[in-house]
């Protein structure tokens, strides 16, 4: 087998190992506790959603015909304790099924993993060994801005002898040599953790080929940008979230084949392409359908009980979970848990994603990635005497934050920003580091999908080049907080989650939902 393939059959294997115990940890503690509460069977479903598309993509149809009965039984979790013995029975022979894989994959169509095949490359590195030099290279940064403070601290102090200024001159040339060195490295180290997109477009292929043969549709499939490099580190994350991405095309987008003729259409389109520029990768999927009727959207949300503001979009609530216009699945379309789904996984890796759509037009998904998810630039801000690290992706501009610039609105701060007013979080409140909103210092103008939101904080002390750690679980997931880094001078600091502070609302509704009835 091709090393390769092999590759991504085992990253498939340990992925469902994962699941599969995920699952069985679930489904004890309810048998445990004696009920199914509505967190827990969200997440059994998402669990069993992941393994259906993945068991799907990678062309084991045993597998995924199990993960869709498994699916279909949980909602019923919560009435009758056979359906709890069900789908531990179920687990099992999901278990039993991939124990086969694991021993004989040399048997069995791998078609979704060839394209791999794909990778270019004159000579093989395992992604272990580049991911163990890109945890050095963190730490040769770390060092760096250590390095780099150091010198700082040395040069302005009151000690320093004239005589020694000269030495002080040599050691910041050497400094900075260093620096133009370790970014040259950094580069190229990266560089090798690379992939081409195109890597993930024949499974995807064959998805829209799969779906569309099942659902009676005539569907071609373009790509555009296979070229376009992706960090290994965001491949997995990309081809799950693409796999729903293109399934919710063919299955929910474009439509019947009597209805297209009917509308004067020919055969369905979904268009996959992708480009890069210096800050973000954008993956978007386009299809020609019907578009999604906002009507129907709203009358689910009226049915759930949600509330939607006047002039909101609804297209929104299509990422909530549990939430879908479909009153029943198949093996292609889930219960409103995969574009839940795509949205956290997403914003986990610090990207979002998008949606635009038109009646009789179609529908366009945007994924907005990082280039990388190990290092990146970052502003170092202070608020209330607290350091935090914003990363520059989401930064639209920093403005300084005046008293004639700041209003009230219903107990909540805005501000005034080009000819309009936008949200005005204030950090350091928020975060209960104080007890009054500051109408002074910095505000961070953030933009994320197309929505923008001010962060007040007291200073801005510039660029710095960080390292991105995750939280470990005992932090759990706070709002507003996507991981840690280290800086030069040894401290551990909060690296801000943009997505989260757009979402810290007084009001308890979106951004977008207060700007629109502000201005």
């Amino acid at each position: 087998m091709d090393d390769t393939i092999e590759s991504l059959l085992g990253d498939f294997l340990l992925e469902s190992r994962e699941r599969l115990e995920r699952l069985e940890e679930l489904l004890l503690a309810i048998s445990s506790a004696g009920e199914a509460e509505a967190p827990a069977i969200d997440e059994i479903r998402l669990q069993l959603h992941t393994l259906k598309g993945n068991s799907g993509m990678m062309g084991f149809r045993d597998l995924q015909a199990v993960a869709h009965e498994l699916e279909d039984l949980a909602p019923d979790l919560a009435q009758s304790t056979a359906v709890l013995d069900g789908m531990l029975a179920g687990v099992d022979r999901f278990r039993d099924l991939l124990r086969g894989v694991e021993a004989g994959p040399d048997d069995l169509d791998l078609d979704a993993g060839r394209v791999a095949r794909d990778v270019q490359g004159g000579l093989r590195v395992s992604f272990s060994d580049l991911d163990e030099l890109v945890d050095r290279l963190g730490e040769m940064v770390i060092y760096r801005n250590r390095l780099e403070e150091a010198l700082v601290r040395g040069r302005s102090s009151p000690g320093l002898q004239r005589s020694a200024h000269g030495e002080w001159d040599g050691i910041q040339r050497s400094y900075e040599q260093l620096a133009g060195s370790l970014e040259a490295l950094r580069d190229g180290v990266m560089r090798l953790r690379m992939v081409p997109l195109s890597t993930l477009f024949r499974p995807l292929a064959r998805i829209v080929h799969d779906e569309s043969r099942r659902s009676g549709k005539r569907v071609r499939f373009v790509t555009e940008g296979g070229d376009t490099p992706l960090d290994r580190a965001l491949l997995e994350l990309s081809s799950e979230a693409l796999g729903h991405l293109v399934r919710n095309a063919v299955v929910h987008g474009v439509e019947a084949q009597e209805e297209r003729r009917r509308v004067r259409k020919g055969e369905g389109l979904v268009r996959l392409s992708a480009s890069a520029d210096s800050r973000e990768v954008r993956i978007e999927v386009l299809d020609d359908g019907h578009g999604v009727r906002r009507e129907a959207v709203l009358e689910e949300a009226a049915r759930q009980g949600l509330a939607v503001e006047p002039g909101s979009d609804p297209l929104q609530l299509l990422f909530l979970p549990g939430f879908s216009t479909r009153t029943d699945a198949d093996l292609s379309s889930g219960r409103g848990v995969g574009l839940a789904a795509v949205r956290e996984s997403v914003s986990r890796k610090g990207g979002r994603v998008e949606i635009y759509s038109e009646e009789g037009v179609g529908t366009l998904f945007r994924l907005r990635l990082p280039l990388s998810v190990s290092i990146t630039r970052a502003l170092l801000l202070g608020c209330d005497g607290e350091d935090y690290v914003l990363p520059l992706t989401s930064v639209a501009e920093s403005v300084e934050l005046r008293p004639a610039d700041v209003h009230e609105i219903n107990g909540a701060q805005v501000l005034s920003w080009r000819g309009g007013l936008i949200p005005l979080l204030d950090l350091g409140y928020s975060f209960g580091t104080s007890e009054i909103r500051r109408r002074e210092g910095v505000a961070m103008v953030l933009e994320v999908e197309g929505d923008h939101r001010a962060v007040a904080v007291d200073r801005v002390y510039g660029l710095r080049e960080v390292v991105v750690r995750g939280l470990d679980d005992l932090a759990g997931e706070p709002r507003g907080v996507a991981g840690t880094t280290i800086l030069g001078d040894g401290r551990a600091v909060l690296i801000l989650d943009p997505g989260g502070l757009m979402a810290m609302s007084p009001f308890g509704e979106s951004s977008v939902e207060q700007r629109r009835r502000w201005n």
